[in-house]
């Protein structure tokens, strides 16, 4: 083949069209798009997985532990009361402990008109601590005496939460006649009542005279021991005075039975004191006591003044030969 020849072939061929394309360009084109987006849909969700996990792999690694359930609080059980004596008709529910110096002497009380101690000083307005014991915390205005205006004023009482009861918060003891109450460890609660009583810090005093009292069923020993006292004799009240301004004598111990409708009185002090009761009294002295007896409806009582008082022994003016064992 001559070179022209090959040349006149080679045109040929340039200007033959070209055959139909075997691969469909615009189909492969969606194709490819439709997969491109599937592509980038799947890492997109692979990666939010992604995201997703390592977030909760990170707030669950950064998230403190949530803390076990407690169980509920036991709160510790009112300690029990030992029960009273039965051959004493005077039981002080508490007794002081500290007490600042114008108090002279303590008084005991037992009966209808309330169970107390009295911390108690000298003069006709002699200063005065009462304290009581209650099983339940009473009344705000437990005396009706503070016109509805009666509050609470916090305060820490030894190792408990106590308050003042006043009629002004910015008073808490309330202008000399105070009120300071807290529960006891035995589950009652205690008060005390202080008035005429002038201290340079009386607040802080009282607080203190808190702080020291002890809360358990005590036993006052008294002057006199009584022999067959008669079955239907109740206790109506019981009172160990100390008031020597008002009475003259040191001490005078008063108890008061109620039977059948009669009341007898046995009054015992020193040479000097007075007979309490109602009835004509029938006295003796002995031992260097003097002792009353009055019962106004002896028929009623069962028995007569005079045969009450000779079941009476006189322990004497020293107390420390008082008995807690009065009846018996």
């Amino acid at each position: 083949m001559t070179d022209h020849e090959l040349s006149t072939m080679l045109k040929d061929l340039a200007d033959t069209p070209a055959p139909p394309p075997s691969i469909d360009v615009e189909r492969a084109r969606r194709l490819g798009g439709r997969r491109r987006r599937l592509r980038t849909a799947a890492l997109v969700v692979g990666c939010a997985a992604v995201v997703t996990a390592g977030g909760l792999t990170a707030v669950s690694a950064f998230r403190p532990p949530t803390p076990p359930i407690a169980p509920p609080a036991v709160l510790p059980k009112p300690a029990p009361v030992a029960p009273a004596p039965t051959d004493d008709p005077l039981v002080a529910k508490a007794s002081f402990g500290w007490l600042p110096e114008p108090i002279k002497g303590v008084e005991y009380g037992a009966g209808g008109h309330g169970d107390y101690a009295l911390a108690i000083g000298r003069g006709d307005l002699a200063p005065m601590i009462w304290l009581a014991v209650y099983d339940r915390e009473p009344p705000l205005d437990r005396r009706h005496d503070m016109g509805g205006r009666a509050v609470r004023v916090p305060v820490r009482v030894g190792d408990r939460d106590g308050y003042w009861i006043t009629t002004d918060p910015a008073d808490p003891l309330n202008r000399g006649d105070s009120y300071l109450r807290w529960p006891t460890a035995d589950g009652r609660w205690a008060e005390l009542n202080a008035y005429y009583l002038a201290l340079p810090d009386l607040q802080q005093a009282l607080l203190h005279v808190a702080a020291e009292v002890t809360f358990a069923n005590r036993a006052v020993p008294l002057p006199l021991h009584i022999t067959g006292l008669p079955e239907t004799f109740r206790v109506a009240d019981v009172n160990l005075w100390r008031r020597p301004d008002t009475d003259g004598v040191p001490w005078r111990a008063v108890l008061q039975y109620s039977s059948n409708g009669a009341l007898a009185t046995i009054t015992v002090s020193p040479p000097g004191g007075r007979a309490d009761g109602l009835g004509k009294p029938v006295c003796t002295s002995e031992n260097g006591l003097r002792a009353c007896v009055a019962i106004d409806k002896p028929q009623a009582a069962g028995i007569t003044s005079k045969e009450l008082l000779n079941r009476i022994t006189l322990l004497g003016p020293d107390e420390a030969k008082w008995t807690p064992h009065v009846i018996g």
